[in-house]
């Protein structure tokens, strides 16, 4: 029979959550540019960009965000065949792609990106089995389905 095992013990007040230090800490992220971190994140900037202004934006602090920066940078990250990369000279991948549009989204600022190539970007992934591959690599993942159903959702307003 299974026994319960309480492995922490819950304080008998919640303490105060304190969202201003939280919202400084996403917010000052990367401003450093040559930082450890920084440079050791660059393989998942977009989908770290895109929690990141999800929390501030869950937070009422979005409006702190520099969103010129922001909408530059995923603009840059398009490439030719539509999709988006993790970070500037990366290979574009259905992920990331994903979290750009969303990001675009929360910023009203689809017009950013060339919408059809995105689309065009995403079709190109499905398989004939109906799977979808994250890049030109062929990797296939249940995630990526999602990522392609959820990319065309949130663009389909702008295109139909």
């Amino acid at each position: 029979m299974p026994v319960l095992k309480h492995d922490i013990e819950l304080p008998t007040s919640v303490p105060e959550l304190l969202l201003e230090k939280h919202a400084n800490f996403l917010l000052s992220y990367g401003t450093d540019k040559d930082e450890y971190m920084y440079c050791m994140t660059e393989h998942m900037r977009m989908s770290g960009m895109y929690w990141g202004l999800t929390a501030l934006d869950l937070m009422g602090k979005l409006e702190q965000t520099n969103r010129n920066e922001v909408l530059e940078f995923i603009a840059q990250c398009q490439t030719e065949s539509g999709g988006i990369a993790a970070s500037l000279q990366h290979d574009p991948h259905i992920l990331y792609t994903l979290s750009a549009v969303q990001i675009l989204c929360i910023y009203d600022a689809l017009d950013t990106i060339d919408i059809e190539k995105v689309i065009k970007y995403v079709k190109e992934r499905q398989q004939p089995d109906g799977s979808f591959t994250g890049d030109i690599w062929g990797e296939i993942d249940m995630r990526f389905s999602f990522c392609a159903v959820a990319t065309l959702s949130l663009l389909a307003s702008k295109t139909f």
